[in-house]
C-alpha cells in the first residue's frame, strides 16, 4: 500500500517503498537510472536510464558511446552483462551476425524435419518386420 506524503502526493525515487536502487527491467533488458552529474549522463534517455549493457561497455571503453554504436550480447541473454559477454558492433554488422544466425537455425529446423522423417520411415520398417503394432499415445490417452 502506498502512503501519501505531505501535500497528497506519492512518495517517488528513494522515498518510494518499492524502490529497488535505480534499476529496473524492461524487455528483457537492465536498466540504469544515472544522475545528472554522472558522466554517462549523455547516453541516458528522456526518464534519465540507460541500458546496462550500453554503460558497461561505455565504462570500459572510457566514453559514451555513439547512437549508433550497438552492444551485442554474445549469448542472446540480455540481462547477462557481465564485458565478456559483450561486443561493440556497428548497424550493419549486427545484422548480419543475426542474419546468419537465422539462416542457421533454418537450416538446423530443416535438418530435424528431414531426420524425423527418416525415423519414421525406419521404425515402419523395422515394426513390419517384426511385426509388431506401434501405438502413440496423445495426452496421455492410450
Amino acid at each position: 500500500m502506498l502512503r501519501l506524503a505531505k501535500k497528497g502526493k506519492y512518495r517517488a525515487g528513494a522515498n518510494h517503498p518499492r524502490w529497488k536502487g535505480g534499476r529496473c527491467a524492461r524487455n528483457g533488458y537492465v536498466e540504469v537510472l544515472l544522475q545528472a552529474d554522472d558522466p554517462f549522463f549523455p547516453m541516458a534517455v528522456a526518464n534519465h536510464y540507460v541500458r546496462e549493457h550500453r554503460l558497461v561497455m561505455a565504462r570500459y571503453l572510457g566514453r559514451n558511446l555513439l547512437p549508433k554504436e550497438l552492444v551485442h550480447h554474445l549469448n542472446g541473454i540480455r540481462n547477462d552483462n557481465r564485458l565478456e559477454n559483450l561486443e561493440l558492433v556497428s548497424l550493419p554488422n549486427h545484422s548480419r551476425s543475426h542474419y546468419e544466425l537465422l539462416k542457421e537455425v533454418r537450416l538446423l529446423r530443416q535438418q530435424v524435419r528431414e531426420l524425423t522423417m527418416a525415423f519414421q520411415f525406419i521404425e515402419r520398417g523395422i515394426t513390419k518386420q517384426v511385426g509388431i503394432t506401434v501405438t502413440k499415445k496423445t495426452n496421455g490417452q492410450p
